[in-house]
């Protein structure tokens, strides 16, 4: 796959005329969830977009994480909001082994010897302006969110990522605290996915994040008609790749992005 000439989202979205390819949840098909050193093999890789997920602990220190505790990734237990940083750094997030169709299983023992938590501010200072970044944003509260954007604005990444949020009210809490940041807005109020789209664009989103579910050829013309660049979350096979691809959709989310990439030549 070449790798692409933009320096910046919008010129992306306006400009690439291949598969957008998007690896999910920091590697997780062949790294730790979440962890730095899935983030750097993707980027090693060659992904157009890392995504990852943001929850703030009990000091507002942002980590990345997916679930509200740490019992399922993790040789720890209870809410990350009630562990400090200093906590969380002392155990290995690497407990987990995730598999091809989105199921996994707790493990034993550990899949690397050593695995911290990664913080925002690690992924930021490692990997900003080297690869475009989708953050998904799990923290409600204003402190939080407000330590979020700070951070995304001192690292100037408006135009280098945009926040993916569970719902149109969260969105516009960040819209509220800085209105340049660009959102993908998860949550779907109206009947049809066609009608969806047409919500997010009311709302102001340039991005949106199916589910393969909603997929049809309908959508994906609606999609690029409105002007919003649609990543599907998700496809690993290569024949769930190739199917998605041919009904137009302008990206893919995937565990597996080598996969992404090989069908992409």
């Amino acid at each position: 796959m070449k790798k692409h000439p933009y320096s910046s989202i919008h010129e992306f979205w306006a400009k690439i005329d291949r598969l957008c390819t998007t690896t999910h949840c920091g590697y997780i098909g062949r790294y730790p969830e979440n962890s730095l050193a899935g983030l750097q093999a993707a980027v090693d890789l060659g992904t157009d977009f890392i995504e990852f997920d943001l929850r703030a602990t009990a000091d507002n220190e942002i980590v990345l994480l997916h679930d509200p505790d740490l019992d399922r990734n993790s040789n720890g237990t209870g809410p990350v909001d009630q562990h400090t940083l200093k906590e969380l750094k002392q155990l290995n997030f690497s407990y987990y082994e995730y598999f091809v169709d989105c199921s996994g299983r707790k493990l034993d023992a550990p899949r690397m010897e050593s695995c911290p938590i990664t913080t925002f501010q690690e992924v930021l200072e490692k990997l900003h302006h080297k690869v475009f970044m989708n953050i998904q944003i799990y923290t409600s509260e204003d402190a939080g969110l407000k330590k979020i954007c700070g951070m995304f604005k001192d690292f100037n990444m408006h135009d280098q990522a945009y926040m993916t949020m569970l719902n149109y009210d969260e969105a516009q809490r960040i819209r509220d605290i800085d209105p340049d940041i660009e959102l993908c807005v998860l949550n779907r109020p109206t009947p049809t996915r066609i009608a969806s789209l047409h919500t997010m664009k009311d709302f102001g989103c340039k991005v949106a994040q199916p589910r393969w579910t909603d997929m049809t050829p309908e959508y994906c013309q609606t999609s690029r008609e409105l002007g919003i660049f649609s990543n599907v979350y998700y496809a690993n096979l290569p024949r769930d790749i190739r199917r998605y691809a041919e009904m137009g959709i302008q990206g893919i989310l995937s565990d597996y992005t080598e996969n992404l990439i090989e069908y992409i030549g």
